[in-house]
């Protein structure tokens, strides 16, 4: 039997409906194909071989309608969010998360990285999140990275572990255009301040600057 796949016409090519949204696909996944593994995460960090983290749409869908409700009680639409986490499912999460908010995902890295403060705070200056999503575990190291700026220019820190699935029931799904910003993506910059890609939330290709 063929796998359908909506992304790919019948030679194989990849295709990108005009129509479609990233939130709306994943959506569709999560209802449609909730028992199935959505993403599988290798975790190094308790074992030597590593241990296998499985998340499946359903499991995927609650998670990402939760932390979006949560977002959407401190945020607005196009508000920028800020990921300073670790990598892990929890990361994914985050970044899902904020596109069914219908804010701007600014993903990053976890503060708590050696050498990289300097440019960690060139981008946020840049790009003036009005909330971070985190970990429970890195939170408060996240939140010690931003003690030095003044309290009004502290964005919300909130740690997307600790958001229970119950509170997605109050999610409202945003609308979204070709135009709609869904994330963006910095650079190294490790020779200038670094230039962004803007991604829009349709399947429509980035906008790159400097």
């Amino acid at each position: 039997m063929a796998f359908d796949n909506p992304f790919l016409d019948s030679a194989g090519h990849i295709k990108f409906p005009e129509d479609g949204s990233i939130v709306g696909h994943v959506e569709g996944f999560a209802q449609s194909q909730g028992e199935s593994l959505a993403y599988r995460f290798l975790d190094f960090s308790t074992e030597r071989d590593g241990a296998y983290i499985d998340i499946t749409w359903a499991q995927f869908g609650a998670r990402n309608r939760a932390v979006a409700a949560r977002l959407q009680q401190v945020t607005k639409p196009g508000d920028r969010v800020a990921i300073l986490a670790p990598q892990s499912l929890d990361y994914l999460v985050a970044h899902f998360g904020a596109l069914y908010a219908g804010a701007i995902s600014v993903p990053l890295f976890d503060p708590s990285e050696a050498g990289h403060a300097g440019r960690l705070h060139a981008v946020l200056d840049d790009c003036q999140p009005s909330a971070v999503l985190t970990t429970t575990d890195c939170a408060e190291g996240v939140r010690k990275f931003f003690r030095n700026r003044p309290p009004k220019e502290r964005p919300r820190v909130i740690a997307v572990d600790a958001i229970p699935n119950d509170v997605g029931s109050t999610w409202i799904e945003p609308v979204a255009t070709k135009d709609t910003i869904a994330y963006l993506q910095y650079t190294s910059g490790s020779t200038r301040a670094p230039p962004v890609c803007r991604s829009p939330t349709s399947m429509w290709p980035p906008t790159c600057c400097s």
